[in-house]
């Protein structure tokens, strides 16, 4: 432990300031009906506890509301939250926010939690992002050494749709922390293909969408670098190994799925396309600018809101006049709303296209065990990318948050690079005699193994 701390004495410091500074402001964070949803839907810990058999689906039943969100809506972030509450000995959501209410009617009924309860169910959700400050460290320190896990974590703990999306009870923090965990997951998915199963099975179980890290995790589970005997018949036990990791959580995790899997996740699966559907036609009568039509307007919607777009309190005008105290109250505190200004956004965006840049690089020039760590992280950036861009129809800023890990390690990866070569040229001096060992040392040679 002296040892780690000695070399890792730096990052220890930052995790410990940056966490004071994320949990100081948790009550300051405008409410989101949508956490009382949460808060209310929290009580599932305690039923699964109490009898778990009641929550499978039954098709000769009718689908009750409760039913329905365990079918649409990823568990683990309501599991969480539940037992924060039986912790601290916390009530749940009396009754779910009614979006054809007013305010004031919900508030009558019982939707708009208490303050205590509010922030445990905060608590529960934020308590992850200390840990998610460990993970990307460590992922960019694999990728390219300290000091690119350290531009990382500064870059993404200041990121203002973090700083708000994930200090609230909902499931963004969950599945931020959940992206990054499958990140490091997949470096070691050749000899721990199981565990890597299971990171992704958490993800998924996070928030649905994280379904397009499966395919990533076959790639790393199956990408032995071995050419002994029975390479062959490694690669197939690590593929089952992983598959049975992901989908027994899956499995363990939606009880609704027990009694009739096949039936209820198509069911499932059924309910959330008519979710999708009801939501097109609501945005399309009340909010049209916000509907991406065509992949065109996608990709630049994807660019604003991970660069330029300031932090989205509401997806809809119902409440603004409700909650604009706390909004203006939020946003006079200058760190919850840092780096979106235009030129901030063209630095950000030149230093992860350098990253990118790097991590092209490392796989044309590394070695082996680089170039696997370098592939499987651009896989995945590439694939979330991809599945965003074209899948999303909604403007929702939070629909965004997974790509926010990604550009974090690719600005760290640019920044680290050019840090150390102004080093090198102020140092040595002469740009020609250099320029040839700079083009070689993209990156420091300390890594986590």
């Amino acid at each position: 432990m002296p040892a780690l701390f000695r070399q890792h004495w730096f990052f220890i410091l930052l995790l410990c300031l940056i966490s004071i500074f994320y949990f100081a402001g948790i009550n300051q964070v405008p409410f989101h009906p949508d956490e009382s949803t949460f808060l209310f839907m929290s009580a599932e810990f305690e039923r699964i506890l109490d009898n778990p058999f009641d929550l499978t689906w039954d098709n000769s039943k009718h689908i009750t509301p409760i039913m329905r969100y365990r079918m649409i809506d990823a568990p683990l972030a309501r599991y969480l939250v539940g037992f924060s509450r039986s912790l601290l000995s916390q009530p749940g959501g009396k009754t779910d926010w009614d979006w054809g209410r007013t305010w004031e009617e919900n508030d009558r009924a019982g939707a708009l939690p208490a303050p205590s309860t509010l922030l445990t169910g905060r608590l529960a959700i934020a308590s992850l992002f200390p840990l998610s400050l460990v993970l990307i460290y460590l992922v960019g320190n694999r990728l390219q050494g300290r000091f690119s896990g350290v531009a990382a974590v500064l870059v993404f703990s200041f990121n203002p749709l973090i700083l708000l999306h994930t200090r609230r009870v909902m499931a963004e923090g969950l599945l931020v922390f959940a992206v990054l965990l499958v990140l490091f997951a997949l470096f070691y998915a050749d000899r721990y293909p199981f565990l890597a199963g299971l990171a992704v099975g958490l993800a998924f179980n996070a928030k649905h969408s994280a379904v397009l890290f499966f395919p990533v995790g076959l790639l790393a589970a199956g990408w032995i670098n071995n050419t002994l005997a029975g390479y062959s018949r490694r690669v197939i036990l690590n593929l089952l190994r992983y598959t049975t990791g992901f989908l027994l959580l899956v499995f363990l995790l939606n009880p609704f799925l027990w009694r009739d899997p096949i039936s209820a996740a198509q069911t499932a699966l059924a309910q959330r396309q008519e979710l999708i559907a009801l939501q097109l036609v609501d945005y399309e009568r009340i909010a049209p600018a916000q509907l991406l039509d065509n992949p065109l307007k996608r990709a630049a919607v994807t660019v604003a809101q991970v660069f330029i777009a300031p932090p989205t309190f509401a997806e809809t005008g119902n409440y603004l006049e409700n909650t604009s105290s706390s909004v203006s109250d939020y946003l006079d505190n200058p760190g919850n709303n840092l780096g979106r200004q235009v030129w901030v956004a063209g630095m950000l965006i030149a230093l992860t296209l350098f990253g990118l840049f790097i991590m092209v690089r490392t796989i044309i020039a590394g070695d082996s065990w680089k170039r696997r760590d370098a592939v499987l992280y651009l896989v995945s950036f590439l694939t979330i990318l991809g599945g965003i861009t074209l899948l999303i129809h909604l403007a929702w800023q939070r629909y965004y948050l997974p790509l926010i890990p990604f550009i974090a390690l690719f600005s760290g990866l640019g920044l680290a690079w050019g840090i150390k070569t102004s080093r090198d040229l102020f140092n040595h001096g002469r740009l020609s005699a250099r320029l040839s060992e700079i083009l070689a040392q993209f990156a420091p040679d300390s890594r986590v193994s």
